[in-house]
């Protein structure tokens, strides 16, 4: 062999020396998770309170109009905090709920440009209802979306970092789990975002594709509507 030939050969091994771990992260990041096509949905089995009329006394009551159907939540309206929320029908053999739940802040040192922010921090409840195994990538698919300040919402994506985390003192899940069936975990968040109140949450229901997966939204506030829910 010549010497450009060595040379050669020596760069192109070092070049996939260089590379080759790089594309089997973002392989594995493709194929960390398990895309959930069906719509989320919230039932409250709670019944509306019905209409009352006032009469005299003798009269014939009315007749009222039938119960309303349970309370029902789906996309584009966004779900609250401590809905069970599920994607995947009843005999579908995946199906998930997620529970939003604790939602805190907390003091931080500003950011690089010398802006104010917090840690916000929050935890989600996922429990596999389905029948085979759940994958999911908490850090990656799920932000801190909407922000309440001062000067008004912002809205933005503030993901889970360990710098966060570190900042507040809290111990935060960032790699990729399954879930057995029957099996609940609760996963813990904190983001650095612009001081002032967490105002919404977002979590990608497919996290193997960057862009067009459908999302579940939530608002930073119980369920002004219903205190129960129909999860098993």
């Amino acid at each position: 062999l010549t010497f450009e030939q060595v040379r050669r050969t020596m760069l192109l091994r070092s070049i996939y020396v260089l590379v080759a771990p790089i594309f089997m992260v973002f392989a594995a990041l493709a194929c960390a998770g398990t895309p959930l096509a069906d719509a989320p949905v919230y039932t409250c089995p709670t019944a509306v309170p019905q209409p009352t009329a006032t009469t005299l006394a003798g009269t014939p009551s009315p007749t009222l109009p039938p119960p309303p159907t349970p309370y029902v939540i789906t996309p584009p309206q966004p779900f609250y905090v401590g809905d069970a929320v599920f994607v995947g029908g009843a005999t579908s053999p995946v199906r998930v709920r997620f529970r939003l739940q604790n939602v805190q802040s907390y003091a931080a040192p500003p950011g690089s440009d010398g802006a104010p922010r917090r840690v916000y921090a929050w935890q989600l409840e996922v429990r596999n209802a389905g029948t085979g195994d759940y994958q999911v990538f908490p850090a990656v698919q799920m932000v801190l979306s909407e922000v309440t300040t001062a000067s008004g919402n912002i809205v933005g994506t503030w993901g889970s970092s360990q710098a966060a985390a570190d900042a507040a003192a809290l111990t935060i899940d960032n790699n990729v789990y399954t879930l057995a069936r029957g099996q609940t975990r609760t996963f813990r968040f904190a983001a650095f975002a612009p001081a002032g109140t967490a105002r919404r949450f977002t979590f990608t229901l497919d996290p193997t594709v960057t862009e067009g997966s459908s999302v579940i939204t939530w608002t930073n506030q119980t369920n002004p509507y219903c205190s129960g829910d129909v999860a098993p």
